[in-house]
């Protein structure tokens, strides 16, 4: 993996619009995960957080004007640079990590047997991190903290706090979330937080 669990921040800002990347403060560091948006304004923006020196991954199923197989990933990974994509898809992925990108695979908990399909693509891939949607549901985070050997993000549906601090206690490293009361909070510390908030 090429990620450093040690280093990830418990708190990543998610933001649809890439044309909003200056809602977030100057400080320094940290993550951002771009949602999509159009394939020059994704480009603009990347360039824009990363000499603020955020890490800046683009969710790239969600970029428009742009496909996942090889040469398109190529293009993009040249042309704008991010540090890493986000894609629920397994050859877009792959395609990502050959040209040396970090890769976070997306999956979401439906119901059971989508947790267990979820665990088996994971595996397959072997992404350098996994994000679940919702991420409002620690118990099922607790279930794939267990078996999953990936760092995992918690995202979709935070809007406080509280929901932060129990994905984090159920096991997540971090929390992804669009809501921007919650961009600005210190880091809660890394690592899942089972000790410290129990």
């Amino acid at each position: 993996m090429r990620i450093d669990k040690s280093l990830m921040p418990s708190i990543i800002p998610a933001l649809r619009d890439a044309g909003k990347w200056n809602v977030l403060s100057e400080g320094q560091g940290g993550w951002v995960f771009l949602l999509g948006g159009r394939i020059d304004a994704v480009a603009e923006a990347v360039a824009l957080l990363q000499r603020r020196h955020r890490q800046v991954f683009v969710h790239i199923d969600m970029v428009r004007g742009l496909t996942g197989d090889f040469e398109a990933l190529r293009f993009f990974h040249e042309f704008a640079a991010p540090d890493g994509i986000i894609s629920t898809h397994g050859h877009t992925l792959n395609h990502a990590a050959k040209l040396g990108m970090m890769t976070i695979q997306r999956i979401f908990l439906i119901d059971s047997q989508s947790v267990e399909s979820g665990i088996a693509q994971v595996e397959r891939q072997e992404a350098d991190a996994v994000e679940v949607l919702p991420g409002v549901l620690p118990n099922l985070i607790q279930q794939l903290f267990s078996r999953i050997k990936q760092p995992l993000i918690a995202g979709g549906l935070i809007t406080s706090l509280e929901q932060v601090h129990q994905a984090l206690a159920a096991g997540a490293v971090s929390v992804s979330t669009s809501n921007s009361g919650l961009f600005g909070l210190p880091d809660l510390g890394n690592g899942p937080l089972t000790q410290k908030i129990r």
